[in-house]
Order: structure tokens, then C-alpha cells, then sequence
């Protein structure tokens, strides 16, 4: 692997380890919400919204370990 690659697979990193806590972020913004409604249709949205979000991080978790791993067994 070029000394290129690496830095783009390490770009892709940074990444996702910037976009995970956004995605809990926005996860505990849409539960917040969910706890300040009290009408059962907005109750549910902001409630899928927050499981959405949720999806996302649990996804974004997945990509960066098999980066993470791809990473480490590269050669220094």
C-alpha cells in the first residue's frame, strides 16, 4: 500500500471517529424531544428519528473497526 493510501484510509478515520458522537448527539436530541411532547404521533417520530440515529452510529462503529483493523495490519 503507497504512502497515499494510507494517509486516506487514516483520513477516513478521523472521520468517522468525528462523526460518531454526532450521530449520539443527534440521537439524545431526538430522545429530548420525544420526552418533551406529549402527543403520541410526534412521541413516535422523534422516537424513530432517535433509533435512526442510533443505526448510524452502530454502523459507523462497524466501518471503523474493519478500518482499524485493515490499518493495523499495515506496515509502518
Amino acid at each position: 500500500m503507497s504512502a497515499n493510501e494510507r494517509r486516506d484510509l487514516e483520513r477516513k478515520i478521523e472521520a468517522l471517529i468525528i462523526a460518531i458522537p454526532r450521530e449520539t448527539d443527534a440521537q439524545e436530541f431526538y430522545l429530548q424531544l420525544e420526552r418533551e411532547y406529549d402527543d403520541p404521533a410526534s412521541k413516535e417520530m422523534f422516537r424513530f428519528l432517535a433509533e435512526q440515529e442510533k443505526g448510524h452510529r452502530i454502523h459507523l462503529e462497524a466501518i471503523l473497526a474493519r478500518l482499524d483493523e485493515k490499518l493495523a495490519k499495515l506496515p509502518k
